[in-house]
């Protein structure tokens, strides 16, 4: 192998496997994201808001139904688990093509975000059970960096599809998420068998994980930081047009900046995470510059044409900061807190803290920046600065109340300083 592509990837052995699992994953999703949407608008004749309500209830079931997952990963094995996972989201694949009303298209996405789900709840607790201490945030960051290009390649090649705009065209977008579902699920035989843990007297019936309300806790701070998944995709995108004088195209220049940034750098951005205390302080950076990401967005809808876009990129730049940081938090958190013989239940429990930003944030977001404007933007700045106050006390309740030692045998991934 060439040494710089070798400098570029972990170690050889199961991270580099999973790497090419991701970038299957991605490219497939990346083809059935930008196109699957068209397919049933166009060809079936659903309207617009049937598809995005039942995307948006069939990815609120997804979340629910990784936590049978993720425990079935704990009792057989996640990589029984993670094959079986990708193996079944070809089902509901291949039911798109006889699709001709709502309530066939409502039970197909919820199919496949309830598979699409627990093979994520599976990946991850392979990550847990394959990897050690500070090497499994090391591989997460590799494998979004590459799910990062794969995504952008596999939306970038939808287009020769979308401009066809035949049924055919996009149904073969939807095929060849089915066929890259499948190849990674034949890539997960070259990883280490991976044995089931033995259940505890009760733990199935006591449900551990939503029971551990310090960890539940630290879900939901944690994932605070996605909201600034929403205000890329919607706030700013939104704010830049009705009340900027950028240019409209700059949009899609801001979301390129952020794609090129994480795929280069959320390895990097990722490393000071390699303790509990490491991944507070990335928390805390996180919240921070999410927070100096509003009140630049916010700056730029006084200013002129040129100074905007300076604020627009600049607001973006740290955006992007504070997700590398935060998601780099959220992996050495949801690891490192979990028992040993649970990451696929806890790792499935951390994913329901998803669940508030989800539902909430783009009506938050988008109200506060259309009706109070830069007032919007600073409660927005607030919030997260809230988030750094609670940082804290959140993480070190939840290392005083573990029974055990974390995860991870190393003491340093236990302790939070200060």
């Amino acid at each position: 192998m060439n040494p710089t592509l070798a400098r570029l990837l972990p170690p050889p052995g199961p991270g580099r496997i999973l790497i090419a699992v991701s970038l299957l994953n991605s490219l497939g999703l990346g083809l059935y994201a930008a196109g699957s949407a068209v397919y049933f608008v166009r060809s079936v004749g659903l309207s617009s808001t049937q598809v995005g309500l039942g995307l948006s209830v069939a990815g609120l079931l997804g979340l629910l139904a990784g936590l049978p997952a993720g425990r079935l990963a704990d009792r057989i094995g996640p990589r029984r688990v993670a094959i079986g996972m990708a193996l079944a989201t070809a089902a509901p694949l291949a039911c798109a093509v006889w699709t001709r009303h709502f309530w066939q298209f409502f039970a197909i996405v919820a199919v496949l975000g309830i598979f699409e789900s627990g093979w994520i709840v599976a990946n991850e607790a392979m990550i847990a059970r394959v990897m050690a201490g500070a090497d499994r945030v090391r591989t997460s960051a590799y494998l979004r960096s590459v799910f990062n290009i794969g995504l952008t390649l596999g939306a970038l090649a939808a287009g020769v599809a979308l401009a066809v705009a035949t049924r055919t065209a996009y149904l073969t977008l939807i095929w060849a998420y089915l066929g890259t579902s499948v190849l990674a699920a034949a890539l997960y035989v070259w990883l280490p068998p991976v044995p089931g843990t033995a259940p505890a007297p009760g733990e199935v019936r006591s449900r551990r994980a939503l029971r551990d309300l310090p960890y539940l806790a630290v879900a939901q701070h944690a994932n605070l930081t996605t909201i600034g998944d929403t205000l890329l995709g919607l706030a700013l995108p939104l704010w830049l047009v009705s009340s900027t004088s950028a240019p409209p195209g700059l949009a899609a220049w801001l979301l390129a900046i952020n794609t090129v940034l994480v795929a280069c750098l959320q390895v990097r951005a990722a490393r000071a995470a390699d303790t509990l205390a490491g991944a507070r302080r990335l928390q805390e950076w996180a919240l921070a510059a999410l927070a100096g990401t509003c009140v630049l967005a916010g700056f730029s809808g006084m200013v002129p044409r040129w100074p905007a876009v300076a604020l627009l990129v600049a607001s973006v730049v740290a955006l992007t900061a504070g997700e590398m940081w935060g998601q780099g938090a959220r992996w050495a958190l949801r690891f490192d807190l979990a028992p040993a013989d649970a990451q696929g239940e806890y790792g499935a429990a951390f994913r329901l803290g998803l669940l508030v930003p989800r539902a909430v944030a783009p009506v938050l977001v988008t109200a506060l920046t259309s009706q109070w404007r830069m007032g919007g933007w600073l409660v927005l700045a607030g919030l997260f600065v809230v988030g750094i106050v609670l940082n804290r006390p959140v993480i070190g309740w939840a290392v005083r109340t573990r029974p055990v030692p974390a995860a991870t045998s190393a003491p340093a991934s236990v302790e939070v300083a200060g």
